[in-house]
């Protein structure tokens, strides 16, 4: 290259220098080679280090050295000294000359199949493949990004290979689990924060608040990288919310927006999940909810459209219209008292940090900290859904991976993103339900210590394998662009993740409870395996089974040993669209006037 460059001897050297000088800052020892080597020593065998390579044997023989790996009395020999070949054999017959042993008595182990295994195999000598340190399909996305992102996703390859290889996972539905984590949830999180915390820095903010529960994993990554990054004087701090805890708060009257909000149409729509968004029971207002006809027994059920309408008239009047408003005060005087005390009024610029949502959580709580003195905080957001543009904000919004309301980013890669971001951030306690106040000090008031449910699900191990995944990146930026964008990258890992999915992959993550409403009364996995009556009712009924509406990809990977019943399913659920279609175009050409009136009734169409 310096000859076709026509660069000097000198140029030449030192951008060699600088290679190895990157060579030994970035080698890693493959996790479990120590252990292959040691069985080996114990077992009082000669071990040599042979390798096609062109740099020395000398540079090789230091760095295996300082890897712990090379002893005294070890050897070590490369192509470009010997001027010999392990992909055609003779490097293998060279080092069996220069040690003294016969072919037959080598042991070799190596990842090259063609080089290490079939040419040593051929020489005579037994070989033993070693495949775990190969790239896996979500590292070898990351390694084809590397040109565009400056080498940003390829050391986020290397982060998540040497996870993978040292974290340990005994079953195969964990170690599926670690593999994800490592290759899809790490990478996409680890370009969010480094977004994150550039913006930050840009904006010259003195304090970033990362709000609960997505915000505990975000702030431990943010944390492990602002070590490794040079400059970043910002405070990273953990903030305790929730959407009931904080829209709650900023509620001053019971008018057609508040009404939208307690009655949204989420999870579980029940008389109880409804009135526990403004901290209330049912029976809290057991006068007011009998005289309007919702019996004891109906206030866990699911309402009707019309019993909806009428909750909502008994909550604008009367006690219960008060005591809501007087719920709302007290929330408010404690969320001020906390975010004064959490430092979120001192002088200074600020931020806010979530994931996915419409922004009305994180402009709630603006809302009544500016109101309290505070300055106006930027807020960041990982998805910006449509629907939440507020006529009056009070936050500066900015969304790192789309923005739903601009159609600006990766809109719609998946169906619903939050059944990877929110879960793959979900906390290790419980939903924040408000707040109290404990000696002098204001506190979270937690539906649960922990977060059983995500715990059992398998929590630890991601969290461990993101910390792993942190820790082993490679950030410095003479090497590597901290400012590349790694989006193009996240986007294709997490398609080829939700759409093909492998059965451990998908019973790993379609374990992880989802929360299909505000106030966590309404807990479900994400997808389960079916079984064979599930499969026998979604053929009779021609629709999906409910195990599959979340994530049907998930479900029927995960439910793989039914064989072909997935096939069955997937045909069955493609004609029930269709019927469906025809239905509405029946119906649509139906409603044409025609000269004869006509009526079709609906079992006949179906």
């Amino acid at each position: 290259m310096s000859d076709s460059l026509k660069m000097s001897e000198r140029d030449a050297e030192a951008l060699a220098e600088s290679e190895r000088a990157l060579e030994t800052e970035l080698i890693r020892a493959t996790p479990g080679m120590h252990t292959h080597i040691n069985h080996a020593r114990t077992r009082g065998n000669r071990i040599v280090f042979l390798s096609d390579m062109y740099l020395s044997s000398d540079f090789l023989k230091a760095r295996l050295a300082d890897l712990g790996l090379f002893q005294k009395g070890d050897s070590c020999y490369v192509s470009c000294e010997t001027e010999k070949s392990k992909r055609y054999g003779d490097s293998f017959r060279d080092m069996a000359e220069r040690e003294a042993v016969s072919l037959g008595m080598i042991s070799h182990i190596g990842d090259n199949y063609g080089a290490d295994i079939l040419a040593a195999r051929k020489a005579g000598i037994r070989a033993e493949y070693f495949e775990h340190a190969h790239l896996n399909r979500y590292e070898q996305i990351l390694e084809t990004y590397s040109v565009a992102t400056d080498g940003l996703t390829s050391v986020m390859a290397g982060a998540s290979r040497m996870t993978r290889l040292s974290v340990d996972a005994p079953s195969p539905v964990q170690a599926a689990l670690r593999d994800v984590s490592a290759g899809v949830i790490a990478p996409v999180l680890a370009g969010y924060v480094l977004w994150i915390l550039r913006r930050a820095k840009h904006l010259g903010l003195r304090r970033l608040y990362f709000v609960s529960r997505d915000g505990q994993i975000l702030i431990d990554i943010a944390q492990r990288m602002s070590k490794k990054i040079a400059g970043l004087d910002i405070e990273l701090r953990y903030f305790y919310g929730s959407r009931q805890a904080l829209r709650i708060a900023e509620l001053r009257t019971i008018d057609d927006a508040a009404l939208t909000w307690i009655l949204r149409r989420t999870g579980e729509r029940s008389v109880r999940s409804y009135l526990a968004r403004v901290n209330l029971t049912p029976e809290d207002i057991r006068a007011s909810l009998l005289e309007a006809g919702f019996s004891e027994r109906d206030w866990s059920t699911p309402l009707s459209e019309k019993s909806r309408k009428a909750l909502g008239d008994v909550l604008v009047h009367g006690t219960p219209a008060e005591m809501i408003l007087q719920r709302a005060s007290d929330a408010r005087d404690l969320l001020i008292r906390y975010a004064q005390q959490e430092g979120m009024l001192d002088v200074g610029e600020w931020g806010l940090v979530d994931t996915c949502g419409r922004g009305q959580m994180l402009n709630s709580l603006s809302q009544v900290v500016v109101k309290a003195g505070a300055v106006t905080p930027a807020a960041f957001y990982f998805q910006l859904m449509q629907g939440g543009e507020q006529a009056e904000s009070y936050c500066q919004r900015e969304a790192y991976f789309c923005d739903e309301s601009r159609q600006s980013g990766y809109i719609k890669v998946i169906p619903d993103l939050t059944h990877i971001i929110e879960l793959a951030c979900s906390g290790d306690h419980g939903l924040v339900q408000g707040y109290s106040e404990t000696e002098g000090q204001i506190v979270p008031a937690l539906k649960a210590e922990q977060n059983t449910a995500a715990i059992e699900a398998g929590q630890p191990l991601l969290r461990q394998a993101c910390a792993t995944f942190v820790d082993s990146l490679f950030l410095d930026p003479k090497a590597v662009d901290l400012g590349a964008d790694t989006r193009a990258a996240s986007a294709e890992l997490i398609k080829k993740f939700w759409y093909t999915p492998g059965r451990w992959e998908a019973r790993a993550w379609g374990a992880m409870p989802v929360e299909t409403d505000h106030a966590g009364l309404s807990v479900r996995p994400l997808a389960s395996p079916l079984t064979a009556r599930d499969v026998c009712l979604a053929i009779f009924r021609l629709r999906r089974p409910s195990k599959a509406r979340l994530w049907p990809q998930g479900c029927f990977a995960a439910s793989s040993s039914l064989g072909c019943y997935g096939l069955i399913l997937r045909i069955g659920g493609r004609l029930d669209r269709n019927l469906k279609a025809i239905f509405r175009r029946w119906s649509s050409l139906s409603k044409i006037p025609t000269t004869k009136p006509h009526s079709v009734s609906v079992n006949q169409l179906k």
